[in-house]
């Protein structure tokens, strides 16, 4: 008869939130010093992952990686490479630290999708559209931070009156973004007084943008500031501050400015990621979207 010891020793790892018990410290050291935004993603995509195999990442082969893929058949391209990089990069990071018998991820042949960047690009004329029709100063200057920045939701959230710096030509933000990457972005003159004018707090670390009761911005609040903008002025239910982020890009090398001088506003990493938007070469001022 088995004591209850024995027992207890030999019962299968009970997931957390579908993550196998064996795979949790491996997640946990994956995911150090990542973003928020970016710890969330990555473990909801790795859970996801592991509540379909159902075992943990040191049994994990091929076919089970090729099946979960075809089991996303109806999702979209850029949502099952998402989820597959994601599964890729901590199988591949368990193997480098001998945590994972193999790499089970590296043979997988990840299908190229089509770019469809351009469906995400707003009019400058639509852009417009969602800034007239907010009537409130704080919410507009929410939205106008955001087009006229390029900066991430999650950048618009986190930056605070000791992050600006004043110029006699608007101003610089000082912005701690993705990939732990600090970049310092332009700010237009027209944009600096508009922030400014809705400024509730003097003090260093308060908000640039605040909140409805003064404290900082959370980002299902910004989300449903633009979605309501984008359903005011007639625009599909999809759109997102990541949008108004395309659009800067877009609209900047339109109105003729050199893609290096976007690629630092934005903080991409790679040239080639800028240049999706457009193809410019001009002078090196940014052009004052909001003018």
């Amino acid at each position: 008869m088995v004591s209850g010891d024995q027992s207890r020793s030999t019962a299968p790892a009970v997931p957390d939130d579908g993550i196998h018990r064996a795979d949790l410290s491996l997640v946990k050291t994956w995911l150090h010093n990542r973003s928020s935004n970016t710890v969330r993603a990555y473990r909801a995509n790795v859970a996801e992952f592991a509540r379909f195999v159902a075992k943990p990442m040191a049994d994990v082969v091929l076919a089970d990686i090729q099946a979960w893929n075809d089991s996303m058949a109806d999702a979209a391209d850029s949502t099952r490479r998402r989820k597959i990089s994601a599964v890729k990069s901590l199988l591949t990071y368990g193997h480098n630290l001998e945590f994972l018998p193999q790499d089970a991820g590296a043979a997988f042949r990840m299908k190229r999708g089509r770019d469809n960047l351009n469906e995400r690009i707003l009019s400058r004329q639509q852009v417009l559209a969602m800034l007239a029709g907010e009537k409130d100063p704080r919410r507009h200057a929410l939205l106008a931070l955001l087009y006229g920045t390029g900066l991430r939701i999650s950048e618009v959230c986190a930056l605070r009156w000791r992050d600006m710096t004043r110029r006699q030509s608007g101003g610089i933000a000082t912005v701690f973004g993705k990939g732990s990457k600090t970049r310092h972005v332009q700010v237009s003159p027209s944009l600096w007084k508009e922030i400014a004018a809705v400024r509730s707090d003097v003090g260093p670390d308060a908000p640039v943008i605040p909140g409805h009761d003064g404290g900082p911005l959370h980002e299902r609040a910004v989300d449903r500031v633009v979605k309501r903008a984008a359903k005011r002025a007639g625009l599909p239910p999809d759109v997102s501050a990541h949008w108004l982020r395309h659009a800067f890009a877009s609209h900047q090398l339109d109105a003729g400015q050199p893609v290096h001088w976007v690629q630092a506003q934005l903080g991409h990493s790679s040239l080639a990621t800028t240049t999706r938007y457009s193809h410019a070469s001009a002078d090196a001022a940014g052009a004052d979207l909001l003018a």
